[in-house]
């Protein structure tokens, strides 16, 4: 079989950027009942499928909802999930689930209200088929897994600096220069271009993310976990 052929059949297999939103929307469900006791419901709203509702399964209540409009930044990690991209599912779940936590925590502090606790840790796949245990030794079980679960990145495949810069270039007007020391990441504006991270090109897992780029609500989604990724990978492999 030819090679654009084989393409061909390929990309007929893939999943829909449909069935991604709908995986990840699940995922969201899922995990929030399953860390915080919080049972989300994540949908398009049906007048506008352009805007992401979350809210409290079973309440209509408008001031639980949260409305996100859906851009190309959403979009863009949608199709990266799509490609195949390692990590990135989870990495951009996790930061989305911990930001809609925050905002419902911070409504429901306002009215005087209990918010969201975790009511588990996040353990790694392997110790989830251990059925039997009692909950005391799961609970340890979960406590010794959570430094594994931090050193996730170190794990995750190579990112050579060309990738990350291409990666950063999909988002509109960002760019990224390197130097002998580092890689900084900018934004074009109309008067001079503004730093929104830098990365250290000689020491790992050393960045710093500006307020710039902090302010970015829906950005800061996936860009920092990419920041994160890049820092992590080792100095011979960038």
């Amino acid at each position: 079989m030819k090679k654009k052929q084989k393409q061909k059949l390929l990309n007929q297999f893939r999943p829909s950027l449909d069935g991604i939103r709908s995986q990840l929307f699940n995922s969201l469900e899922e995990e929030s009942l399953r860390r915080y006791g919080l049972p989300l419901q994540v949908m398009l709203d049906p007048k506008n499928r352009q805007i992401l509702t979350i809210g409290l399964a079973g309440n209509s209540n408008e001031s639980t909802r949260i409305n996100v409009p859906i851009d190309e930044n959403f979009t863009s990690v949608l199709k990266r999930i799509r490609s195949g991209e390692q990590d990135i599912f989870e990495r951009f779940r996790d930061n989305l689930l911990i930001e809609i936590v925050s905002y419902w925590n911070d409504q429901r502090m306002k009215n005087d209200e209990p918010t969201a606790e975790v009511v588990s840790t996040p353990v790694a796949p392997v110790a989830e088929v251990k059925e039997e245990k009692t909950e005391k030794s799961v609970a340890t079980e979960e406590v010794n897994a959570e430094p594994v679960t931090e050193e996730a990145p170190a794990t995750t495949s190579n990112l050579t600096f060309d990738q990350f810069a291409a990666a950063v270039a999909e988002y509109p007007k960002f760019y990224v220069e390197k130097t002998a020391d580092a890689a900084i990441v900018f934004e074009k504006t109309a008067d001079e271009p503004r730093q929104l991270a830098e990365i250290s090109m000689t020491s790992e897992n050393e960045f710093t993310v500006e307020k710039a780029l902090e302010r970015k609500y829906k950005v800061r989604l996936t860009l920092v976990p990419l920041i994160e990724q890049f820092a992590a990978m080792p100095i011979v492999n960038r």
